[in-house]
């Protein structure tokens, strides 16, 4: 295809950064690098959309914090980085022809998202910039293999992790672990950075100097837990007050680090293996495939995308509505400890254990019979890590109306729960400091007479009753859908 300036002039290509904001391992970056003489990058932001997905005010201040950083790691390439604000995703192909029709742009380069409306966004701007004679390539960098390439022995696409896993590695290469570093770009740029359009106006209060932002930070932080916690993981990562997770979910969110960094990293420390050595690097590596996984669920069967169960059978449920049971929860006062602790840690560092996201939601959506896109949503606006495919997916394994899921009559017991992985009561006394006082031997069930004096609420369900209801909340859609 020849130049939009014509055959004789040097190439210049325009990088989109999305959720891949980091220099390693950034396949879109370095093919624009090694194609280009001249390179631009670009971060196109619409608040609009991010509300409409959800996303939350402390993630929206991580994002501008790394995008302040990447912009001075790219400096250093040669490479400046201009921000633009699009109304919409509707509106977005149209403005990111408009910049680079004006910056002569001849190839553009990213790396994909797999989300309904993001595959559709992109298939309109590679249309739109193509019709303008402007090249496009894109690359996938959140996954190891395409979404949907991975199929079953009938060829259709896996739903249950443990057989989509095992395909997993049977297909792997190590090759597929090649990592790129960039170079600068050939000829230096004479436009300078501008993310001036980045709009933010703070309403959250929670932590953010907990997570600290750049890649050198996300990178240092894979080092620190590799080094010192990654073998005792499969033991450790179910106790919150351990801290025996990586906490780096944040870093993967917004591709400040890339999974296939993660999984060579583990693997190098393990001789390659993925099912033998040590059982907590094993795991740990297992995590990073899940988020792959649910990749290939949001890629395979775009209901999910569109508010819609996995099991459709299940869209007949008759979920309950509480104004005052919601209240309850939003806040972290259901008088359930465990689950209000949880509650409570994501309101104040933007992070919830991935136990306890697990213990909260089977409670919101089993013993509160809740509908689970309200506490799907209710996790999105709130969390730093907010990732759609992986929230969507654990909010749906948790209700059992998604692929892979609990079976509906598995409830947790929260009381047990709390017993099993916070058996001092530590991570309660914490996250809700009023139950200090409270005797170890109590803390985990609910008593009116110490809770009420320690000024903590009573419990707002019962939960034998709760339980037998969902149950047969359950079984009533069964029934209703022919199952």
């Amino acid at each position: 295809m020849l130049s939009a300036r014509g055959e004789d002039s040097m190439a210049r290509g325009l990088v989109w950064f999305r959720t891949d904001l980091r220099l390693d391992d950034n396949p879109a970056l370095s093919s624009a690098l090694s194609q280009c003489e001249e390179v631009l990058a670009i971060y196109v932001f619409s608040e609009a959309q991010w509300a409409l997905h959800n996303e939350s005010n402390i993630k929206q201040e991580f994002l501008i914090n790394n995008l302040t950083l990447l912009e001075k790691s790219l400096a250093k390439l040669s490479i400046p980085l201009m921000a633009i604000n699009t109304e919409s995703y509707k509106t977005l192909p149209k403005d990111l022809c408009s910049l680079a029709v004006q910056q002569k742009i001849d190839h553009a380069f990213w790396n994909n998202e797999f989300g309904h409306n993001e595959s559709k966004r992109d298939q309109i701007t590679i249309d739109a910039l193509e019709k303008i004679n402007i090249q496009t390539s894109q690359f996938n960098d959140q996954v190891i293999y395409p979404p949907g390439f991975l199929k079953t022995g009938q060829g259709n696409p896996f739903s249950v992790f443990t057989p989509f896993k095992r395909r997993w590695i049977e297909n792997f290469e190590m090759d597929f672990l090649d990592i790129d570093k960039p170079k600068n770009a050939k000829e230096p740029n004479l436009i300078n950075s501008d993310l001036s359009k980045l709009n933010f106006t703070k309403t959250h209060v929670a932590k953010i100097d907990l997570w600290p932002a750049g890649e050198i930070a996300a990178l240092e932080r894979l080092a620190n837990f590799l080094s010192s916690k990654v073998k005792s993981y499969s033991e450790s990562r179910n106790s919150p007050i351990l801290d025996g997770t990586s906490r780096i979910s944040p870093y993967l969110a917004l591709g400040i680090l890339s999974p296939k960094r993660c999984i060579l990293e583990g693997l190098k420390l393990n001789n390659f293996e993925f099912t033998s050595g040590n059982k907590g690097i094993c795991k740990w590596i297992d995590e990073i495939v899940w988020r792959e996984f649910y990749r290939n669920i949001m890629h395979s069967f775009p209901r999910v995308s569109k508010n819609k169960p996995f099991k459709l059978d299940t869209e007949s449920i008759q979920w309950r509505h509480s104004d005052k049971e919601l209240e309850a929860f939003y806040t972290g006062n259901t008088g359930f400890p465990i689950v209000d602790a949880g509650i409570r840690q994501m309101l104040a560092e933007g992070w919830m254990h991935n136990r306890l996201r697990m213990v909260v939601a089977m409670f919101f959506t089993k013993n509160m019979l809740h509908d689970w896109r309200l506490g799907e949503k209710f996790f999105m606006q709130n969390l730093i890590d907010g990732d759609f495919s992986s929230n969507n997916g654990g909010w749906q394994w948790s209700s059992s109306t998604g692929t892979d899921s609990a079976p509906y009559f598995r409830i947790f017991n929260p009381i047990t729960q709390s017993q099993n992985f916070d058996p001092s009561g530590e991570f309660i006394k914490k996250f809700i400091p009023e139950l200090k006082d409270i005797p170890i031997a109590q803390i985990h069930q609910p008593k009116d007479d110490l809770f009420l004096s320690a000024d903590y609420p009573t419990p707002i369900i019962d939960l034998k009753e709760s339980r037998i209801r969902a149950i047969q909340a359950f079984k009533d859609a069964r029934e209703v859908s022919g199952v």
